[in-house]
């Protein structure tokens, strides 16, 4: 899983990359969504298509890349977590490293 993440990242950078982790019978996915924020230092994900995968499986993480930066979460992530309820992924890239966000709601 990720592999694929940081695949997806290194091919966004410098953009960030977002996606899902859900749950696949006994497995976790990781789904690319596309990011479609017009600033390079955040995202936004499709909100029809976030809850079309809300609807129909359990979203384990909200995963999103940082450029350049490492994965500590800012102010605007912790605010977004929370506000969602549902952990956030925060990777590193090209340092491959991660950071597991929980919502303090």
């Amino acid at each position: 899983m990720f592999d694929s993440i940081f695949n997806h990242a290194e091919q966004e950078a410098p953009r960030e990359c977002c996606g899902l982790v859900i749950q696949d019978g006994n497995d976790k996915r990781y789904i690319r969504m596309e990011n479609i924020s017009e600033f390079k230092d955040d995202f936004k994900m499709d909100g029809l298509a976030f809850a079309t995968y809300q609807a129909i499986s359990k979203i384990l993480y909200v995963v999103h890349s940082h450029y350049e930066e490492d994965c500590h979460p800012s102010q605007h992530d912790i605010d977004n977590c929370n506000a969602l309820g549902i952990p956030y992924l925060i990777v590193s890239y090209p340092d491959k490293e991660h950071y597991i966000l929980e919502p303090t709601t």
